[in-house]
């Protein structure tokens, strides 16, 4: 299949859209003095394939009039427990970036419980003709680790340090006030004055990138991709490139086989396969966004909301930036079918939980767990288990029992986990049809 979808995207050529954020990247980072800046995105925005585009070599040199005295280096910020760890990978990674000795011997050397701030500064000092710019990945990671208001403080020391140049990149869904707060760093820190005013959002793509994406990588196969199909694919997927890579690579399925394709069929496999990033992305909207987003989905009337004014301008810009709203004539509508009927489907059945806003899918009115793993047994061997948890995008060797009887026990408890046993009713049912009666949540 031509389409990479889950994985970043590597190579700057498999690398699509993001014109105005690469430009506005470049900009910031490459003026006359570095400044810090912070990329803001859904997750499965394209935030970590941007960030392995923009260092690229290729690309710093379309930007850039001396890319040589950049050095980029990316830090997956999910991989550090605690400061230490950080600054230990960064020490690493940057001594292989400015060619101070093998891959192999840096892994080796020195113990990474002792390394701090002070030994990353010590190697940068030697190198003030270069701009060292830090590109700091899942950096929402620190509301989960053991990162304090100290660590943001000593990222802001270093990039103020005269004896060298560095500047941060934060991805993250969180935007930085709202990281400072959860880790106890004030408003008024300074911190937070490094960074570029606007952060750079991760949203969805204009109408001729999206285009391309799902034209170009097709016909490299051979496979001729119509206005009408195109058309077809941005409907259900909506404009965010995972979404589109993922409804395009099931509609070229289709096409494959010599199948005029379903969009009734593909969109309800695709909300089946969707659903955990959409119950994740919920969790994190505020009352007033998930309010907003169920009276789009249900094209009600926004202004009988109970928020005021300017609460509904601030949630809708957001959901603009993220890309899940589009704006139609005056007001707004979803950006694709697949995730207004998620919402149809699913609000009803979300509760609020705490004061942080945080929710939870309930369990009650879904078809009981153990006639669930009573079916997988029953109408499915092992490889076509494997198969089903492809289409669903679990990995079948992660499941633990090497039986049919014990994986399929694994998904159903996966999915319990996961909150919604939803996508895997839908996902038999696609495969089985009525030979096996499912009831789903009322709608």
């Amino acid at each position: 299949m031509p389409y990479i979808v889950g994985h970043p995207i590597k190579r700057p050529g498999d690398f699509y859209g993001r014109s105005q954020q690469t430009r506005r990247f470049f900009e910031i980072i490459g003026g006359t003095q570095a400044q810090s800046v912070s990329i803001l995105g859904l997750r499965r925005a394209g935030k970590t394939s941007f960030l392995q585009y923009v260092a690229h070599q290729e690309v710093m040199a379309r930007f850039l009039p001396d890319p040589d005295n950049y050095i980029m280096v990316y830090v997956d910020m999910s991989t550090c427990k605690t400061p230490t760890d950080f600054y230990h990978r960064l020490l690493v990674r940057l001594k292989i970036a400015l060619g101070e000795g093998e891959p192999v011997n840096l892994w080796k050397e020195g113990e990474p419980g002792r390394i701090s701030m002070y030994d990353v500064e010590v190697l940068l000092c030697h190198y003030p003709q270069k701009r060292i710019v830090l590109l700091l990945d899942e950096f929402d990671h620190l509301k989960t680790a053991a990162f304090d208001q100290d660590f943001l403080t000593e990222l802001r020391a270093m990039t103020s340090v005269l004896d060298y140049e560095m500047a941060c990149v934060t991805s993250s869904y969180w935007d930085l006030y709202q990281l400072g707060t959860h880790i106890g760093l004030p408003p008024t820190s300074p911190f937070y004055n490094i960074f570029y005013p606007t952060p750079i959002y991760m949203s969805g793509f204009e109408y001729g990138d999206a285009e391309a994406l799902i034209k170009e990588p097709a016909e490299r196969v051979g496979i001729i991709v119509t206005h009408d199909d195109v058309q077809q694919i941005l409907q259900l997927s909506g404009s965010l490139p995972f979404f589109i890579q993922a409804t395009a690579a099931k509609w070229l399925q289709e096409k494959r086989k010599k199948v005029e394709p379903n969009p009734a069929k593909i969109g309800s496999h695709m909300i089946a396969v969707m659903s955990p990033y959409f119950a994740q992305w919920w969790r994190y909207f505020s009352p007033c966004e998930r309010d907003l987003l169920l009276a789009l989905a249900r094209k009600d009337r926004i202004d009988k909301l109970p928020y005021t004014d300017i609460e509904l301008s601030e949630a809708a810009r957001r959901l603009l930036n993220y890309g899940l709203l589009v704006r139609w004539g005056e007001g707004f509508r979803m950006n694709g079918s697949i995730i207004g009927f998620w919402i149809r489907l699913h609000a009803g059945k979300i509760v609020l939980n705490g004061r942080n806003g945080t929710t939870n899918i309930l369990q009650q009115d879904l078809v009981n767990p153990v006639q669930l793993r009573q079916s997988l047994v029953n109408y499915f061997d092992l490889e076509e288990l494997r198969t089903l948890c492809f289409d669903l995008g679990v990995d079948f060797d992660e499941l633990k029992g090497s039986g049919k009887g014990a994986k399929a026990r694994e998904l159903v408890q996966y999915w319990q986990h996961q909150g919604d046993l939803t996508p895997l009713v839908e996902a038999i049912r696609q495969q089985r049809g009525t030979l096996i009666d499912l009831p789903l949540p009322e709608k």
